[in-house]
């Protein structure tokens, strides 16, 4: 089961905002059923249920850039159920394969002290599966014993234009992002490198304000994949958000145990509220990008590979000639990985990242598909 994800929707937005970034989130495990409480353990609904007001939506499985299908969830409550403090939730998952053994994922979340409010807050999870159909049982328990129950089938299947691809999982399988480690390597893996990813945290597409949390998953879903393929000898991560002007993670020492602190970075990005003093500084998001890339060329130990992830960004203007500090002696080199959905029109001008990394004589490289991905993977292993 991926990270758990956040996201605030009208109406009250300054209050909820207040409420997102102070739910606290457990990080989500394997449990063995068998050994919960037969209530624990029921995902059927009950005549004594006391109902908890929640709308849950599936996630149907799309193949993502690690050649897995990955497929979640997305729940909204509405907060006018609780006051006070002391509140809490349990989340438990089950997906079963079918003909396979069931594998039940598990969360838990602690409620700040709620005020009078109408707003909600919208949770999100993924997970990873193999080819094949699964049955998927999922409920949401409170403090005071309200449940909200849900279940549905899913099958994953490649389509038409995905009949060639090697599902890297077997099928009726399940598992959660987070599976890679810094230092892996298969034999006929390049030597591995210093990485540094720099992951641009926005909508999918730059004409929305609002990053919703199947957006989420499928931005940490693709930096599950890239860190899986590349081999690494280390990881530094950095993610930020342009319109905010601002950097919401860092971590020098990057592992697969940090996927909870970065969903959490995200938790409480708010595009549709901008700082005053950013709306002051129409330059700003220049100024970070600039200070982003200057940052790694002078670092004590540079990284062989700066990679930019993420949708395409939202601004389209030029990078001044002169704020970019070069690579001295070439390294490191710049990637832009730019992932846009299939079928989305949207503007055909390069935008400011990729105006960034080609005065870094860098790469850009457009994906809108597994195949995509894994051609920029392989540019990466030859050009570094």
């Amino acid at each position: 089961m991926g990270p758990v994800l956040f996201h605030l929707r009208r109406p009250m937005l300054m209050l909820g905002c207040y409420l997102l970034s102070c739910v606290q989130a457990h990080a989500q495990y394997v449990i063995d059923i068998d050994r919960m409480s037969p209530a624990t353990r029921n995902f059927e609904w009950r005549p004594d249920d006391k109902p908890l007001s929640c709308y849950v939506s599936a996630l149907r499985p799309t193949l993502n850039f690690g050649f897995r299908f990955q497929a979640g969830y997305t729940v909204r409550v509405p907060m006018q159920q609780y006051r006070g403090k002391g509140h809490r939730w349990t989340v438990l998952m089950r997906i079963t394969p079918e003909g396979g053994k069931p594998v039940t994922f598990a969360s838990r979340y602690r409620l700040p002290d709620v005020p009078k409010t109408t707003a909600e807050v919208e949770v999100g999870g993924g997970y990873l599966l193999g080819e094949g159909k699964y049955a998927v049982a999922w409920k949401m328990t409170d403090d005071t014993g309200r449940i909200c129950r849900k279940e549905w089938r899913i099958e994953a299947k490649l389509n038409r234009g995905e009949r060639k691809v090697k599902v890297a999982m077997a099928p009726h399988t399940v598992d959660a992002f987070s599976n890679w480690t810094v230092g892996h390597r298969n034999p006929d893996d390049a030597p591995p490198i210093r990485l540094t990813v720099l992951m641009h945290a926005a909508p999918n597409s730059p004409r929305r304000m609002r990053m919703a949390a199947r957006d989420r998953v499928l931005l940490l879903g693709t930096l599950s994949s890239l860190l899986e393929r590349l081999p690494t000898s280390s990881v530094r991560l950095v993610v930020f958000n342009l319109d905010q002007q601002r950097e919401l993670y860092r971590q020098d020492d990057f592992s697969a145990t940090e996927f909870n602190n970065v969903a959490q970075s995200l938790d409480g990005l708010e595009l549709g509220m901008v700082d005053y003093h950013v709306l002051q500084n129409s330059r700003g998001h220049v100024d970070l990008l600039a200070d982003m890339v200057n940052h790694e060329v002078n670092a004590a130990q540079p990284s062989d590979v700066v990679l930019f992830l993420g949708p395409m960004a939202r601004y389209v203007d030029r990078m001044p000639s002169g704020v970019l500090e070069k690579p001295p002696g070439g390294t490191p080199k710049f990637f832009y990985f730019q992932y846009r959905p299939m079928l989305r029109v949207e503007s055909s001008l390069p935008d400011v990242i990729h105006s960034a990394v080609s005065r870094l004589k860098g790469k850009t490289v457009i994906i809108h598909s597994a195949g995509d991905f894994a051609k920029g993977i392989d540019q990466v292993e030859r050009l570094h």
